[in-house]
């Protein structure tokens, strides 16, 4: 049952991946895919999502940023064209987001250990990552569909 479900969520959540909406859409799933995975009361679920949207959206806003001056690199420079010098600056500045990343996520961990369990968080964690394994096959296997 609880994998029909999910199976189901993931199809809506693709299906409106493509646009801003869509992206909203994929959070809501998302917080209702965790919610159910690590069991949230009432009391619980009204402390732990003002923390973890708080960092969530810090962490994401980073991903992007650093995603997206990966993709102008590849269309404005070629990886061949790189100098070792600005190689070793992209390299620096990936560090720098990864370490920043990181300290999010420490300081997420560190202050929802005041609101859920220790089994909570780890059952969080086991949650993000199936949440996206499963988004990421779907999206796989509907691109797979499209190009035929």
């Amino acid at each position: 049952m609880k994998k029909s479900l999910f199976i189901f969520i993931l199809l809506l959540a693709i299906s409106f991946a493509s646009n801003a909406q869509g992206r909203e859409r994929i959070k809501a799933l998302k917080a209702t895919y965790i919610t159910n995975s690590i069991n949230l009361t009432p009391t619980e679920a009204e402390k732990f999502w003002p923390v973890y949207n708080k960092y969530s959206t810090k962490i994401q806003e980073l991903k992007l940023s650093m995603e997206s001056g990966m993709r102008k690199l590849k269309f404005v420079n070629s990886m061949n064209k790189l100098t070792e010098k600005e190689a070793e600056k992209i390299i620096d500045n990936r560090i720098d987001f990864e370490e920043k990343i990181l300290e999010l996520k420490i300081s997420q961990t560190k202050e929802l250990k005041k609101v859920i369990s220790a089994i909570k968080i780890l059952k969080l964690q086991k949650a993000e990552r199936d949440f996206n394994r499963e988004l990421l096959q779907e999206y796989g296997k509907r691109r797979g569909m499209n190009r035929n």
